[in-house]
């Protein structure tokens, strides 16, 4: 089996562990905890959620990348991977100390301090663990391993632990964990395996790898604009219920759609690799053509399913407190198709091919946009103008990226 194929399967079961895990959980949780407490932890989630964005920065495409087109230089890899920690760990610093700010300043957020402390376990985990390492250095086994352990392990404590609704705080903690559990079995596996070196930490590479990472971290920070803040939007304009309910719905939409990173992931640094040869591009353009035939038709055929047995899964899956969100999960259902469409030009068009300023441009406008027109559909229609909302986005996007593809003659497919 060649690599890219071994590569492709590894990371499926990486992504499908990650949603996996709080799937198990979630009929749980949504019967243990009232649909309040539940409203409110996909609150406190979305906010701890641009921190996370924050400590990322960018480095699981950016550093990746580097990885991948010195991979076989040890030290290389070294320089690479300290640097990386030494900023995100700089990041996770700067990000608790915007938190504790925000809980002091607003009652809404000081209401809800012990959950974003418990929630804030997943920015430390996200600092740690270096998945980029592995996926630069195509160790995709590894890192199915490593996610598979620290994501099973918490779940018999969830059952275990969260028993009624006074418990959400432990809830928030035990799905946050993961990334903590993963950083500590991948940093045993990198010192059994001398898989890098000592390096020091340069003021230049941080500043070279800050520079470079600022156009991804300004399209992640602007995607948020359309992704993460939705619920926080639901929170002001809609009320607890409708949070509840899409934060609920929006976990099977993202899970439905799961596929598209392990694929776009695994790609990606051959992709980036071959791109730099002229002669490969051949090759290049035949990855792209059947890795997009294989992603968009999973994609399509996951939400004919979630369309068609929307009502069966929100009864039987979610519990009779969250029947209304049927019709959630009806018109989410084709969202996950768009995205690929665009995850596909966006990481294998610009990003693997160095590209990427274009599409921060197209992001740092499309996120505040969406931010604007999506508070005044959600304040108008509630959920019903939301989720208007993000496919009217996220359709803009994908055209305005065929457009600049266009113009500067790249061939999407």
């Amino acid at each position: 089996m060649k690599t890219t194929t071994k590569n492709i399967i590894y990371l499926v079961m990486v992504q499908g562990l990650i949603y996996l895990a709080p799937l198990i959980t979630l009929p749980y949780l949504t019967r243990t905890l009232d649909v309040d407490d539940f409203a409110a932890l996909g609150f406190a989630q979305a906010i701890v959620q641009y921190f996370i964005l924050l400590t990322d920065y960018g480095f699981g495409i950016t550093a990746t990348r580097l990885i991948a087109l010195d991979s076989s230089n040890k030290q290389a890899v070294s320089d690479v991977v300290a640097n990386t920690l030494a900023v995100k760990l700089l990041l996770a610093c700067l990000s608790a100390l915007i938190c504790l700010l925000l809980g002091i300043s607003f009652a809404d957020v000081r209401h809800y301090r012990m959950l974003l402390l418990a929630c804030f376990v997943g920015v430390l985990g996200n600092a740690l663990f270096p998945v980029w390492l592995f996926q630069g250095l195509e160790k995709m086994r590894v890192l199915a391993i490593i996610t598979s352990l620290s994501r099973l392990l918490p779940l018999p404590f969830v059952f275990w632990l969260v028993k009624r609704p006074e418990d959400v705080v432990t809830a928030a903690v035990l799905q946050n964990i993961p990334g903590i559990l993963a950083a500590l079995l991948t940093y045993a596996y990198v010192q059994k395996n001398h898989l890098v070196s000592s390096a020091p930490i340069s003021v230049s590479s941080v500043k070279a790898m800050l520079t470079e990472g600022w156009p991804v971290f300004l399209s992640n920070i602007s995607t948020s604009f359309y992704t993460t803040i939705n619920i926080i939007l639901l929170k002001f304009f809609a009320g607890a219920e409708q949070v509840a309910y899409f934060a609920a719905t929006d976990k099977l939409r993202v899970a439905a759609q799961g596929f598209i990173q392990p694929v776009a992931s695994a790609l990606f640094p051959r992709i980036a690799a071959l791109g730099a040869e002229p002669q490969a591009w051949p090759e290049v353009r035949r990855l792209i053509r059947r890795g997009a035939l294989f992603l968009l038709g999973i994609q399509l055929a996951g939400g004919l399913v979630l369309f068609c047995f929307a009502d069966m899964i929100a009864l039987h899956y979610l519990g009779a407190k969250f029947q209304p969100a049927a019709i959630y999960l009806k018109a989410l259902a084709f969202l996950p198709l768009v995205i690929g469409v665009a995850t596909i030009i966006s990481q294998w068009r610009f990003l693997a091919l160095g590209q990427s300023r274009i599409l921060s441009r197209i992001y740092v406008f499309a996120g505040p946009a969406h931010a604007l027109y999506a508070a005044y559909l959600t304040w108008k229609w509630q959920s019903t103008g939301l989720i208007a909302s993000l496919y009217l986005t996220e359709i803009m996007i994908t055209l305005a990226m065929m457009v600049a593809a266009k113009r500067k003659g790249m061939r999407l497919w």
